[in-house]
């Protein structure tokens, strides 16, 4: 075994065998698109049942690198006209021999203030990681200090978030892992490894501004994350072309310190596809970014008997 293979097996094992205190969530360039998996508060902005994935190819280029993939979907409940909302999501994520899972569900109620309302969004779910032991390539056979077989553990996960939406802008705050996930693997035989999770804080904001142009307007908007230790300010705008059925839009996020990414896409009836790349600015090379592809499908489902108005949502616009 070639010494870089080595001294992965030995960064891998170090991870399963210590508390580890570091950044969990993955990131998203499309972030903005997938408000849900960060805010369970931004369901029902639009009225709308929205279906939405994204798969995400980190450090393009780097063996055993993540590959991260989440696919959601929420709309409003034929109830209390309309306050009420509901969702789900799933989210899978290898790096190397490890494979991290979480299956969500989001519930949020709408309460109207002034011009605006504010959506109160509680999330839960269950959480597991995986280490893959029967693919280490140790130099030694049966080496006690590499696990031989498959280890995994699992715990429940909490999050909540708040959402204030008024006109074409709005704000929201939210916490995941609030309860501290803690997992544990081998129980079998002894738990000989455990991972502890610090809950995550998020600030997301936007806004959609028009011009006399009505094809034409911009979309900015920024998130925040942070567990304390780790922060990342991500700071994006799209310009948006509108006509009829079809939608292109094209745009620049900027994560200070971190990376910047371009955008684009396009939407046509009803169907959003979208392609990011992420250049990180800490010398990995222009070459070794992270590539994200978006996918995302709106329909009224009409509980309501609302007709067939169009409705539009500065979510996806």
């Amino acid at each position: 075994m070639n010494a870089s293979k080595k001294l992965f097996h030995i960064i891998a094992f170090l991870f399963l065998t210590v508390k580890a205190g570091a950044q969990y969530d993955v990131h998203f360039s499309h972030f903005w698109a997938v408000e849900t998996f960060y805010n369970p508060a931004a369901m029902n902005r639009n009225s709308l049942m929205n279906v939405t994935g994204s798969f995400s190819m980190q450090m393009a280029g780097y063996r055993h690198a993540p590959v991260s993939m989440y696919i959601g979907a929420d709309t409003s409940l034929p109830f209390d006209k309309g306050r009420h909302a509901a969702g789900a999501g799933l989210f899978n994520e290898t790096i190397g021999l490890f494979t991290n899972r979480r299956m969500l569900l989001d519930y949020s109620y709408k309460v109207y203030v002034g011009k605006g309302w504010i959506n109160l969004g509680i999330q839960g779910g269950v959480m597991s990681q995986e280490f893959n032991g029967s693919k280490v390539d140790a130099e030694t056979a049966g080496d006690p200090a590499f696990p031989s077989s498959e280890e995994r553990g699992s715990t429940g996960d909490v999050g909540a978030g708040i959402m204030y939406v008024r006109g074409d802008w709005y704000i929201g705050a939210s916490a995941q892992h609030l309860n501290f996930p803690h997992l544990e693997f081998g129980k079998g035989a002894g738990a000989r490894s455990e991972m502890d999770i610090k809950p995550t804080l998020y600030i997301n904001g936007g806004c959609n501004i028009r011009f006399k142009n009505p094809f034409i307007s911009v979309q900015p908007c920024f998130l925040i994350q942070s567990d304390l230790d780790f922060f990342r300010t991500d700071l994006s705008s799209r310009v948006t072309y509108e006509y009829e059925s079809f939608l292109f839009y094209g745009g620049l996020t900027w994560s200070p310190g971190i990376s910047f990414a371009v955008l684009a896409g396009g939407r046509y009836k009803g169907v959003l596809i979208g392609y990011a790349y992420e250049l990180y600015t800490g010398g990995l090379g222009y070459l070794n970014g992270s590539h994200d592809l978006m996918i995302s499908w709106q329909t009224d489902v009409d509980f309501f008997n609302r007709g067939r108005n169009a409705h539009k949502s500065v979510r996806y616009l």
